[in-house]
This record gives structure tokens, C-alpha cells and sequence, in this order.
């Protein structure tokens, strides 16, 4: 296809070879396939959308920091002075109706004003905007699909000339573009540390569809767990979820002793605790991190797994890994019928770079998000 197939008063844009190539590399960094292609898709909207606006119409307009979020949701929203933008890309060469996620709708802090259809040709090398609606419109005419959670609106009650959007936000800036959202719930940092856990399992394919909409909508905005700094405990900083391995097992001295496996006297480590709720009765494991900073600016970590209680042994099966941002699992050990611990292989860490360790039984997986 090419722009003169496309009708004259839609939007069509060319992408560049360059622009397709970084937003490929940069999608690559998103664990699930669908957070891959909604990255993709995303940032070669937004890239080549944005500088065409800012030249024609709004210098001013910035696209807003969604990024993250790409992982569970498609779409990408741009700031124009007292309006939002919502961008929703799909590759679909259908255009009969318009599909937009519910989190784009009833997430106050999410909706946007008005909603620009976008068709982006599968390999990316053209982009053409087809339509335009507001949220009030959405909302008021468009259908639910509760299975898929989105709204959807019939390509005939769109607006196709994106002129006309430009014209009447210049002749009525306080024209009326949305309606009411009934407001979420509020998250306390324990539910929302949970909620993120308990949607990590490999089990759950969509995680947007996993929880009530109410909760879903919440968790997106509540303050997501950073991932652990390590750098900070060499400045004995460290979080409420890591102790030391005395305020651990303070009360059993010579459990805590044989926590203390040092391979090198010189070497000054730093160790840390954290605890571990198994489910189906099996007791609380210990995953325990040793750091030291090494004379190249790296640190040198090991991470090892122990039941909570010396008598008795790991729970067969589980299984303790070590993944890389882009999703490899890098090491991997299981424990066997008779281990009273498992560990990784000792590695060093340049600065900032992230790595996630996982805890996994059966179906429960634990995760911590780290930065070295």
C-alpha cells in the first residue's frame, strides 16, 4: 500500500528503515511475545506521529512515559496543552471498527480526550490514521466486550478527516470530550507487592484479564515495586524485606553460623536474608544474597535458597533461577529428593545492570527484581 491508496483526508506516514530497526531493538526488552509487538507497534507510532504533529500543529505536545506498561497493555498517549491524545496501533488491515482497551477508558488518570485509530502495515514501513472518536463517544455509543475487556465503535460513527479534530479544538477548546470514571480503589504496597507476584506466574498468559477491572485498574496505578538496588547495601541501605541474617535467626545461633559460608577470609561480605511464604503447607525458605564490591567497580553476588528450619529439606522440586532483562535464564538449579540447599553459580555484576532471581514450586513462582 502506499500514500496514494489511502484516501485524502486520512493521515498517512512513511516509517523509516531506522526508525523500525531502533523500535525493534527496544521492543526486544519485554519479557511476552505480545509485550514484544506491543512495543514495536507503539514506538514506531508514537516516533513517527509525534514530530509530525509537533511540525504541523503543536510543538508543544509530548508523548507520556507509558512505556512500562506496554508489557500488559496496547496504546500510547500524547500530551497536547489541556487535551490527551490516545494512540491505539494494530497491524489488522480490517478497519471496520475500532478496538480500544478498557484501561485507556476507566482509568482516570489513563483517559484521554480523543482516540486516533491507527493502521500500522505488519512490517512497519507505514503507518496511515484512519479515524478519530472522544471518550465521551466511546463511552456513550461504543459496545463492551467484557471478554476482552475493550470498548469498540463502528468505523462509520468515526470521524475519518483528522483536520477536523485540529479545527474544532482551535474554535472550542472546551468542547466536551469526556465523561464520567467512576474512581479505583486504593492499593496499600503489600496488596500491590502481591498482586505483582502472584501475576508473574507462568500459568497466566494475560494479566490484565487476571483480576477484577477495579483491582487491575488500581494495581496499573498504584506505585509499581522498584527493582532492588544491591549497590545501596554497600551503603547499608537496605529494605524492611531483607534482614541481616541475625534479626533472622537470632534465636537459633548455630543455625545462623552455618549460614555464614565465607570462601575467602579477606573478602568483606555483605548478607542478606529474605523469607519466602511457600503454599500447600510446605514451611517458609530463606533466599539469601551475598554481595562484595570488587576492585573493577563490579559486585560479586551469590544466591543461595535454605528451609527455614535446619531439620528439615528443601521441598523437592523447587527451583531456584537467575534471568536476564531480556528474559534468558542464565543459571538454574533444582533441588533433588534430600537438599537442605540449592545454589547459582557465583557471577559478578557491571553497575546498572538488571537481572531478576525466581523462586519457583510448581505452579508458585517468586520473583525479585534486582539492579547491580
Amino acid at each position: 500500500m502506499s500514500s496514494f491508496c489511502v484516501p485524502p483526508t486520512q493521515l498517512w506516514l512513511e516509517v523509516s528503515p531506522e526508525m523500525q530497526n531502533q523500535a525493534w531493538q527496544q521492543s526486544q526488552s519485554y519479557l511476552s511475545a505480545d509485550g514484544r509487538w506491543n512495543a514495536f507497534l507503539n514506538q514506531v507510532c508514537a516516533s513517527s506521529f509525534l514530530p509530525w504533529l509537533q511540525t504541523e500543529y503543536a510543538p508543544e505536545a509530548t508523548i507520556d512515559n507509558q512505556v512500562g506498561n506496554w508489557e500488559y497493555v496496547n496504546g500510547a498517549a500524547i500530551s497536547l496543552d489541556t487535551k490527551r491524545l490516545i494512540l491505539i496501533p494494530d497491524k489488522n488491515l480490517e478497519t471496520s471498527d475500532f478496538h480500544v482497551p478498557q484501561e485507556w477508558i476507566d482509568i482516570p488518570q489513563w483517559a484521554g480526550d480523543y482516540y486516533l485509530a491507527v493502521q500500522v502495515n505488519p512490517d512497519g514501513e507505514w503507518l496511515r490514521i484512519w479515524g478519530y472518536t472522544t471518550h465521551e463517544q466511546l463511552k456513550t455509543q461504543g459496545k463492551y466486550d467484557a471478554q476482552t475487556r475493550s470498548y469498540y465503535l463502528d468505523s462509520q460513527q468515526m470521524v475519518e478527516d483528522l483536520t477536523v479534530l485540529w479545527v474544532v479544538h482551535q474554535l472550542n477548546p472546551q468542547e466536551q470530550t469526556q465523561t464520567a470514571i467512576l474512581p479505583l480503589p486504593n492499593l496499600s504496597a503489600t496488596q500491590t507487592e502481591n498482586l505483582w507476584q502472584r501475576l508473574k506466574s507462568p500459568t497466566i498468559t494475560q494479566p490484565r484479564l487476571e483480576l477484577p477491572f477495579e483491582i487491575w485498574g488500581a494495581l496499573l496505578t498504584s506505585q509499581k515495586p522498584a527493582p532492588l538496588n544491591l549497590r545501596h547495601w554497600l551503603q547499608n541501605i537496605v529494605t524492611e524485606s531483607w534482614q541481616t541474617i541475625e534479626t533472622i535467626l537470632g534465636t537459633q545461633p548455630d543455625f545462623a553460623f552455618s549460614f555464614r559460608q565465607v570462601s575467602d577470609t579477606n573478602e568483606q561480605l555483605i548478607q542478606r536474608i529474605k523469607v519466602i511464604e511457600l503454599p500447600d503447607n510446605n514451611l517458609p525458605v530463606f533466599l539469601m544474597l551475598s554481595l562484595a564490591a570488587e576492585t573493577d567497580g563490579r559486585v560479586s553476588i551469590r544466591i543461595q535458597l535454605f528451609p527455614s528450619d535446619r531439620n528439615f529439606y528443601l521441598p523437592r522440586n523447587i527451583k531456584l533461577a537467575l534471568i536476564a532483562a531480556s528474559g534468558e535464564v542464565v543459571q538454574s538449579v533444582q533441588a533433588r529428593e534430600a537438599d537442605n540447599s540449592i545454589q547459582l553459580k557465583r557471577f559478578r555484576c557491571p553497575e546498572n545492570t538488571r537481572f531478576t532471581i525466581q523462586v519457583s514450586l510448581d505452579e508458585f513462582v517468586f520473583t525479585e527484581e534486582c539492579v547491580g
